[in-house]
This record gives structure tokens, sequence and C-alpha cells, in this order.
């Protein structure tokens, strides 16, 4: 009785180390590592979306400070009469055709053209600050 008694205690014993050994090695470990993965990932998600925050600002930055604040300098000046062909002859070439009497642009220079990099980068203003929102609430 005592010799099976101390083979079952024996058995216990083996098995349940045995059996914490493989939990260890099935579910603990993997599930370990599978969180410091995550964890690393998570750290270069949070870099990225702070270099995306950045970027966008940049680029409402140029795109503001390259649209045209007003008329002035958006259109070539015109080349005065005469200056190209002179009017007192000079060659026998003499340029024909109807002068333009009004302001003709090859860009439309309606507002909504010149407002779209300004409405632009407030947009992407807005995107970076919702990325700032994100940010500061996982904190």
């Amino acid at each position: 009785m005592r010799s099976s008694f101390t083979i079952f205690l024996l058995g216990l014993v083996l098995g349940s180390t045995m059996g914490i050994g493989g939990i260890w090695t099935q579910v603990v470990k993997p599930a370990y590592e599978q969180i410091n993965n995550l964890q690393q990932e998570h750290g270069v998600m949070k870099g990225a979306l702070a270099e995306a925050g950045e970027t966008l600002r940049e680029v409402a930055e140029e795109l503001r400070s390259e649209s045209p604040d007003s008329d002035e300098g958006s259109a070539p000046t015109p080349i005065p009469t005469g200056s190209i062909f002179p009017r007192n002859g000079g060659s026998g070439v003499v340029p024909s055709g109807v002068s333009p009497t009004t302001r003709e642009s090859t860009q439309p220079s309606d507002s909504s053209t010149r407002s779209k990099p300004r409405a632009l980068a407030s947009r992407l203003e807005s995107l970076a600050s919702k990325l700032d929102e994100v940010q500061k609430a996982e904190k």
C-alpha cells in the first residue's frame, strides 16, 4: 500500500509539473511574445501618427505661403505696343488681329480657384488636429 501511495504521489507531482510546463509553453509564453510584439507595433504606430501630424501641418503651411493673397503679381504685365515691332517700319511684318480689351488669362481667375490651396490647407490642419486628439486620448 505504501509503494502504491508513493507511486501515486510521484505521478501526481510529475503530472502537475508537466501540466504546468505544458501550459507555460503552449499558452503563457506565446501570449507573452504576442503582447510584446503588439506593444512594439503600437510604439511604431504612435511615432507614425506624430510624424503624419507634423507633415500635414508643414504641407498646410506651404500651401498657404504659395497661394496668392491678391490679384497683384498673379497675371503677367502686358508688352507695350511697338516694343517688338516698331510702328514706323523696320520690317515688313506687321502684327494683325484684334488686341484684347479685357484681361484674358489662361487660368481662371475666380476666387474659388484661388481659395483651393487655402481650403486644402485648412482641411490638412483639421486632420492634423484630429491626429493630435487621438494621441492625447490614448495617453
